[in-house]
């Protein structure tokens, strides 16, 4: 009996030994239907991926998933000086004007000279510059002369459908085309002039008018070939 005992003994302090090893290493029930963890744990690029999440009724705050950056950047607007400034030479509403990188491009090379055959600040063609205007503005690659993007053009004769970006052909020598502008609104383009160098001019000036020989629309973002 003694024996029997010391036996029961031994068996209910092993069993307890037992519950309390597995109280202390196992999750509660709730723990396992719900389990927490960090919230943000790593970022792939610019998208951030939550690996874990309380899903618990009890949870007091809700996790929402974001793809980029916390903040992200806000596009570029025209400060208030350039947008009165363009506004005030096209004819246009300033609320009106959102292509922040074409009048920024715009106002970098205004005034810059006319130099034939020139391709940079210290002196540029009218061809050179429309060129540079869609690399930088509009990512598109023209070809080189004013001739060539004429051929490279899908034709729009009637200057009342023209919209921004479209080019500008004149022939200011003989009946070939010699000269190329950017068409900006209200008639008004964007031209380096062989008199005045990188400006602003309008269509219906008597100059320009009598020498218009039509217009061109590319579609961006494309290499032109011909």
């Amino acid at each position: 009996m003694r024996i029997m005992g010391k036996t029961l003994c031994k068996f209910t302090t092993a069993f307890l030994g037992i519950i309390a090893l597995l109280a202390s290493s196992c999750n509660s029930s709730e723990e396992l239907l719900y389990p927490q963890s960090s919230k943000l744990v790593h970022r792939k690029g610019n998208i951030q991926f939550i690996e874990d999440m309380d899903m618990s009724p009890s949870a007091s705050k809700q996790i929402k998933v974001i793809a980029g950056d916390k903040n992200p950047s806000t596009p570029p607007v025209l400060s208030d000086e350039l947008t009165q400034k363009y506004a005030t030479m096209i004819g246009l509403m300033p609320k009106s004007m959102s292509n922040y990188i074409l009048y920024k491009f715009i106002d970098d090379w205004y005034g810059v000279k006319y130099t034939y055959g020139g391709t940079d600040k210290s002196g540029i063609d009218c061809s050179a510059f429309v060129q540079k205007l869609y690399e930088e503005v509009f990512c598109t690659e023209l070809v080189r002369t004013a001739r060539d993007q004429f051929h490279s053009c899908r034709m729009i004769w009637d200057i009342d459908n023209l919209i921004e970006g479209d080019l500008v052909f004149f022939r200011t020598r003989g009946k070939r085309i010699s000269h190329v502008g950017i068409y900006l609104a209200n008639n008004f383009f964007v031209h380096a002039s062989s008199t005045g160098g990188v400006m602003i001019s309008n269509l219906t000036e008597g100059y320009w008018s009598k020498r218009f020989a039509g217009a061109g629309k590319i579609a961006k973002g494309e290499k032109q070939l011909l």
